[in-house]
């Protein structure tokens, strides 16, 4: 075969093998960022120090959207802040906005 060919067919080899290698350190960048995002979100969660019945009263009020939360306009924070200050304060309000529920001393858990 031509040496051309050749040397065309081994680049073509090693560009695949490096975009699957690209393809996953992709992959693992976005699981990482997931867990942290997590780890955040139970931080700011935790932090509200609430007892456990209010906070299941709070996280459950997030899940069927009548506790919400205001979006965070990038251009209206500074760039130093990444939201997160604000996002913690705007969960400590909601945990006033969650309205107490009747009769859930009988209530199981």
């Amino acid at each position: 075969m031509n040496r051309k060919l050749h040397r065309v067919l081994d680049e073509i080899q090693k560009t695949e093998r490096k975009i699957a290698e690209w393809q996953e350190h992709l992959k693992e960048l976005k699981l990482l960022a997931e867990q942290l995002e997590n780890q955040e979100i139970v931080k700011t969660i935790r932090s509200m120090k609430l007892d456990s019945r209010r906070m299941l009263e709070l996280l459950e009020g997030l899940q069927e959207g009548s506790v919400c939360l205001p979006l965070i306009d990038q251009e209206e924070t500074p760039v130093q802040n990444s939201g997160l200050d604000k996002l913690a304060d705007n969960m400590k309000q909601a945990q006033e906005i969650v309205p107490e529920r009747e009769g859930n001393e009988n209530e199981e858990i």
